[in-house]
C-alpha cells in the first residue's frame, strides 16, 4: 500500500509540473510573436505540428509541421505586419491549453484595429503539438 502511495504522489507531482510548463510555454510563444522572434516561435512546437483554423463553416489543415511552420511566419513577418497579441484569459485541461487572444494593428490608414480568437493549445513533451484557433 505504501509503494501504491508513493506512486500516486510522485505521479500526481509530475503532472503538476507538466501542467505549470503549460502557461510558460503559451506565454513564451506569445512573447516570441510579439517581438517577431521566428527561431523562438519555431523551437517552441513539436516537428510534427498541426495548426488547424476553424470558421462556424469550416475546418482546415492550416499548417503541417514545423518547416511549414518557419515558412509560415517568416512570410507572415516579411510581409512588414507590425501585431500585438495578448492573451486576455486561459484555462487548463490536461495537456490543453485554451485562451482567448486579441491582436491589434494599425490599419492603412493609421487606425488602430483588433479581432480576437480563441485558441487552444496541446502540448507534449513541452512543445505545442497542435494547435486549433476559432474565428469568426
Amino acid at each position: 500500500m505504501k509503494n501504491v502511495i508513493t506512486t500516486l504522489l510522485l505521479l500526481g507531482s509530475l503532472m503538476s509540473q507538466a501542467q505549470d510548463a503549460i502557461p510558460e510555454v503559451l506565454k513564451d510563444q506569445f512573447d516570441a510573436f510579439n517581438t517577431g522572434n521566428i527561431d523562438r516561435l519555431v523551437a517552441n512546437v513539436s516537428d510534427d505540428f498541426k495548426w488547424f483554423y476553424i470558421t462556424s463553416d469550416t475546418l482546415l489543415l492550416e499548417i503541417k509541421g514545423k518547416e511549414a511552420f518557419r515558412q509560415g511566419m517568416e512570410s507572415y513577418f516579411g510581409a512588414g505586419v507590425k501585431v500585438n497579441s495578448e492573451i486576455e484569459s486561459y484555462a487548463i485541461d490536461g495537456n490543453r491549453i485554451s485562451f482567448r487572444e486579441v491582436v491589434s494593428h494599425k490599419n492603412r490608414n493609421g487606425d488602430l484595429v483588433s479581432s480576437s480568437a480563441m485558441g487552444i493549445y496541446q502540448l507534449k513533451d513541452e512543445k505545442i503539438f497542435r494547435a486549433w484557433y476559432f474565428i469568426d
